[in-house]
């Protein structure tokens, strides 16, 4: 379920000392948060030196990779990048396989295929070039059969079951041995998600069918296709319309998707226009589009509950749920809490009245294992030398009784 918004998303809290000031009152009267009962983040990793880790992919569990920077990005110079990897006993630094900018680098893990680095060469007054190495479980070495240039989406369902939507639109499927190219009942792919082999999903949107085109039509409506193991399927969506005077080029589209299990699956995207008609009529405001498969048909979604309402996403937590922007975890039957968060252990220059602010660039669960790490950075806020340390986290799950 890696779409764009969700690569880039961050999980943010803060870890308060406990010698913290408050800094008014109303921060002190402010009411706790409910926690996730039974899960909390512990440290798996923190590094030594100042940085920042931005993303992770794991291959096994004695196999897993982190990208990290050295330093932020100034004067128009890149930050120096290096890898992380842990091979079952211990992490090592290791350089970079390819030149670029770690901030606009991203692993992409492909099941059995490797694990994919994708980076961006490029200065202000030099031409951006891609620059690719694959992970083979032994050496990085060049890309050969994978799906080159960026990737817009990717769902593992397992290790020889990869769907890869590729930025031209493109989807294509690794069966364990080979990648082939896989045409859609749709023209515009935009996100990949499944919980099954014979349960995946793609959405877009269409420029043919119901409610295409005609007199007030739309140039694209919604499309939302679904594979059952063995073919693709268009499914019925609801057609959207302006009412008249219709804007210019009005389109319907979904451009993302959460799938955790076979009826909790939710789509989002919008319905807008392009153009400006020159007339002095008021243009209608564009809407959002968010949409639920209970199993047999779309309907319009609910928010999602509590503090969950108004966040999206950011990773699978398998078929429990997903984890959410704001360290919040939603669960399949609609519990949304506040995942239980560690603090820096003093010393290194933090203090024990420090504020501390974890960010956390990716979640990945660990194959073979079902671990669950998150890649990130911690933020000491305090007077004087701040640190910022780089660190891998774990979640740990309490069962219950």
């Amino acid at each position: 379920m890696r779409n764009a918004a969700a690569a880039v998303a961050a999980l943010a809290f803060v870890a308060v000392g406990c010698g913290a000031q408050k800094s008014d009152g109303a921060a002190a009267a402010r009411p706790s948060e409910p926690r996730a009962v039974g899960l909390s983040w512990t440290y798996e990793r923190i590094d030594d030196e100042p940085g920042e880790l931005i993303d992770g992919a794991a291959l096994a569990p004695d196999d897993i990779w982190a990208l990290g920077s050295d330093g932020a990005r100034t004067g128009g110079r890149s930050a120096k990048g290096h890898l992380l990897h842990f091979d079952g006993e211990k992490w090592t630094r290791e350089p970079l396989p390819v030149d670029g900018d770690p901030h606009l680098s991203r692993l992409e893990y492909l099941g059995s295929a490797g694990i994919r680095l994708h980076t961006v060469e490029g200065t202000a007054s030099n031409t951006k070039r891609p620059r690719y190495a694959l992970w083979d479980g032994t050496r990085w070495g060049p890309v050969k059969d994978a799906p080159a240039g960026p990737l817009t989406d990717i769902e593992v369902i397992a290790p020889d079951d990869v769907w890869v939507l590729r930025g031209d639109g493109e989807v294509t499927h690794w069966d364990g041995s080979r990648w082939t190219v896989t045409p859609m009942p749709a023209e515009r792919v935009a996100a990949l998600a499944g919980s099954a082999r014979d349960d995946v999903w793609a959405v877009g949107s269409r420029t043919t069918g119901r409610g295409v085109g005609g007199p007030g039509g739309e140039v694209r409506q919604l499309a939302a296709m679904h594979f059952d193991g063995e073919k693709w399927t268009l499914t019925r969506t609801p057609t959207y319309r302006f009412p008249d005077p219709v804007p210019p080029e009005p389109f319907a589209e979904f451009t993302g998707i959460d799938v955790a299990s076979r009826t909790y699956v939710r789509a989002y995207g919008g319905h807008s226009y392009r153009g400006y008609d020159g007339e002095e009529v008021r243009d209608p405001e564009s809407e959002s589009v968010e949409l639920s498969w209970d199993g047999s048909r779309w309907k319009d979604a609910k928010p999602f509950p509590g503090a969950c309402a108004y966040r999206k996403p950011v990773a699978r937590d398998g078929d429990r749920g997903f984890f959410m922007n704001g360290n919040r975890h939603l669960t399949t039957d609609g519990k949304c809490t506040k995942i239980k968060k560690p603090g820096l252990p003093e010393g290194g220059g933090v203090r024990p009245e420090a504020q501390q602010q974890l960010w956390l660039k990716r979640i990945v669960t660990v194959p073979g294992s079902g671990e669950v790490l998150g890649f990130g950075t911690v933020e000491v806020l305090q007077s004087g030398f701040a640190p910022s340390k780089a660190v891998v986290v774990t979640l740990k799950r309490q069962e219950k009784r």
